[in-house]
């Protein structure tokens, strides 16, 4: 199934989501349009701190539940956007995707929360508008938003559940220069890493999504840590029999917006849902999963191997790394500086993009700085500029 829906991805992308920070404006318009149109019931499960509702979209009357949530942290907005593209995949009808979605509506009950923490999701903040991180507060479920989720979940409780998140998109697949597309993770639910029938049923599905990625994403598929962390909302779901998987979309390379691990999101989860319903889930074993490499932090934007650190004799040299920065704006964009994250010997970092600075010169700036920010950056050689930070700059603006 997951290839097919791969072809035909573009029958059913939400083409007026085009940024990971849309307006809310734009969701709630769109969410009224699935609602008329598809068999969708919208239920308010309460709201968030600054009071914007948290609502609960429901497909399927199955017996077998299966509880998604997105956008827990406000300014992780991939797999919200890939969510768009599902809820726009099943308000269709028509298609050579009918009998999947009369299979998924008869046998699943798939109950989803997008943008559950609205109020960050706005802020472009990852915290809630109280300050509290919701992934730190299932214990003590100090922020409203954490109150519900938990709630909901002991309400539905799923056979599974898929908490959706980004990834800080330097994370290399093991200690290579291989950039982290997806991450997958079977939390654990206590202090020995049981393997209890939920966390396993987690892992078989989690290898199932490996295993379709893999001929794309070839050694850019990794997992997490499994050490346990009692406070996040992946352990406390585990603990209970609910089949938590975390799903983490990464980088891929110069598409910042992701939207092309937004396409690969909506199939993967498609197909688990598929895999699911049908029942092809217990087929799977853990091996691949269990053999993926770990998330490392491995990797710069730009690597600058032997770089100019000042511009008047004696020159001393040695490698930079840059890494673009994020910033909200106040209307409702985001915009991108570099900054200097590290110098010195990196010789054991890779770069998305890497220079030898070795014959390179400073122009304009005297002395680089360790966390500088920079939004010019030229060297030259011989007097030509070789390397010109305002070049990459315009890539990702284009």
């Amino acid at each position: 199934m997951f290839p097919l829906l791969v072809n035909h991805y573009s029958s059913f992308q939400e083409n007026r989501i085009t940024q990971r920070r849309f307006p809310e404006d734009l969701w709630n318009q769109l969410v009224e349009e699935w609602i008329k149109k598809g068999p969708f019931k919208i239920r308010k499960l309460g709201e968030t701190f600054e009071g914007k509702p948290i609502q609960e979209l429901r497909f399927g009357e199955g017996p077998t539940h299966i509880a998604v949530w997105s956008q827990m942290h406000g300014d992780e907005a991939t797999a919200t956007m890939a969510l768009a593209d599902i809820f726009h995949f099943l308000s269709q009808s028509g298609d050579h995707f009918d009998n999947l979605r009369k299979e998924l509506h008869q046998k699943l009950s798939i109950f989803f929360i997008p943008r559950l923490n609205a109020d960050g999701a706005n802020k472009w903040t990852r915290e809630t508008a109280l300050g509290i991180d919701m992934n730190r507060d299932a214990q003590t479920q100090n922020s409203p938003e954490a109150k519900i989720l938990a709630q909901w979940l002991h309400e539905i409780t799923p056979y599974f559940s898929f908490n959706l998140h980004d990834q800080n998109r330097l994370y290399s697949a093991g200690k290579t220069p291989h950039q982290t597309h997806f991450a997958f993770l079977a939390t654990t639910g206590d202090e020995a890493g049981t393997w209890t029938a939920s966390r396993k049923r987690a892992a078989q599905l989690a290898n199932r999504m490996a295993k379709q990625l893999s001929p794309v994403f070839q050694r850019k598929i990794a997992k997490w840590s499994d050490d346990f962390e009692p406070r996040a909302f992946g352990e406390y779901a585990q603990e209970k029999g609910y089949g938590l998987i975390l799903v983490e979309s990464g980088g891929a390379g110069w598409d910042l917006e992701k939207h092309t691990l937004r396409k690969f999101q909506a199939c993967l989860l498609l197909d688990s849902f598929y895999a699911i319903s049908t029942g092809f889930w217990q087929n799977e074993t853990m091996d691949q999963y269990q053999a993926l490499p770990t998330n490392e932090r491995q990797i710069f934007d730009i690597l600058i191997k032997n770089a100019p650190l000042n511009s008047h004799e004696p020159i001393y040299r040695a490698d930079i790394g840059l890494n673009i920065v994020e910033r909200a704006t106040e209307n409702g964009a985001i915009a991108y500086s570099w900054i200097l994250e590290d110098l010195g010997d990196l010789s054991s970092w890779y770069g998305l993009t890497e220079i030898d600075g070795e014959h390179l010169h400073l122009h304009a700036e005297k002395v680089l700085k360790k966390e500088g920010i920079y939004h010019q950056l030229v060297l030259k050689k011989d007097g030509e500029i070789v390397f010109d930070l305002s070049h990459y700059t315009q890539k990702i603006n284009s």
